[in-house]
């Protein structure tokens, strides 16, 4: 992988609280990057270094997430979508394409749906959601370890002891993770006697996750054009190789039962409801698709922009 430049990173108050924001520079219409839960958009440090020859290229971090402030309120998804308003406001831009991961589809589709005059074009990386009560129920019933690993440490004695953590107890870790995860570790981690911790608190992670479970999207309301990559994950990305095999068996059940028809349900939803929609599914490829399917995923980005 060639190396690229890290953006600049700086505090922008926006809003009453001060939020992490990113630029790697470029000339052209604004591109903004959103990252998804406990991530920064220096994660999609090589991805937006390609845009940079037509677009400037920035990023916003969301609240408690990386270096921005962790307030008491404001998770709810009307909130940060304004907050991604307010940024524009501070940077001067009028209006901007966005490129989202995971978390991010819901304020950008809250964003286009309410300030429909502020998006040029939305790009969800895994990201285009809507979770009902019933799939809330149907997707929590992913079979246990076999084995539960102890809960995890709210205190980590290095950056790599964290990185191991991570790598032990998620096998899309295993195979996904190298520098571009280190690099962002400054961002989620801070220094704390003994070691380090997440920024990310539970508190605030709770409260997103309740945001989250009671935002329904309105597809309908979006104007603008779509580009939904959805990664359809095989039972490869959350089993590894010596897993016991009834384990195995009852996780590839919930794959193609559950997870894989809830996915392809979502991507049919914005296909009808999205006016102006193209949509691709990735067969195979991780929650983190813009990494195990990169090129593909560069090249519709490209295509598409």
């Amino acid at each position: 992988m060639a190396s690229v430049q890290p953006p600049q990173s700086d505090l922008v108050s926006v809003n009453g609280v001060r939020l992490q924001s990113f630029d790697w520079g470029g000339r052209g219409p604004a591109l903004v990057f959103l990252a998804g839960f406990g991530c920064t958009p220096r994660f999609f440090n090589w991805l937006a270094s390609r845009f940079t020859d037509r677009y400037r290229v920035l990023g916003l971090s969301r609240r408690a997430h990386g270096l921005s402030e962790t307030p008491e309120s404001g998770y709810d998804i009307p909130t940060l979508a304004e907050d991604i308003c307010a940024f524009l406001d501070e940077k001067g831009i009028d209006r901007a394409a966005f490129i989202g991961h995971s978390y991010a589809g819901n304020e950008m589709a809250q964003l286009a749906a309410a300030h429909p005059e502020r998006v040029e074009r939305l790009v969800f990386l895994d990201a285009a959601y809507d979770r009902t009560d019933e799939d809330r129920e149907r997707l929590g019933r992913q079979p246990a370890p076999p084995t539960p690993l102890d809960p995890q440490p709210e205190i980590f004695e290095s950056k790599a002891a964290y990185a191991e953590d991570n790598r032990k107890r998620h096998q899309l870790f295993r195979r996904l993770w190298d520098e571009r995860w280190d690099a962002q570790l400054d961002d989620a981690l801070e220094p704390v006697a003994g070691g380090f911790r997440e920024r990310l608190s539970g508190e605030a992670a709770g409260k997103l996750v309740e945001a989250r479970n009671a935002f329904r999207p309105d597809y309908r309301a979006i104007r603008c054009p779509v580009l939904a990559i959805y990664a359809i994950p095989d039972v490869t990305w959350y089993v590894h190789d010596g897993a016991p095999a009834d384990f195995r068996e009852a996780m590839t059940r919930y794959s193609e039962e559950i997870h894989r028809p809830y996915i392809r349900r979502c991507a049919e939803q914005v296909r009808r409801e999205v006016s102006e929609a193209t949509v691709i599914e990735l067969d195979g490829a991780s929650h983190y698709c813009f990494f195990d399917r990169e090129a593909e995923v560069l090249d519709a980005m490209r295509a598409f922009l």
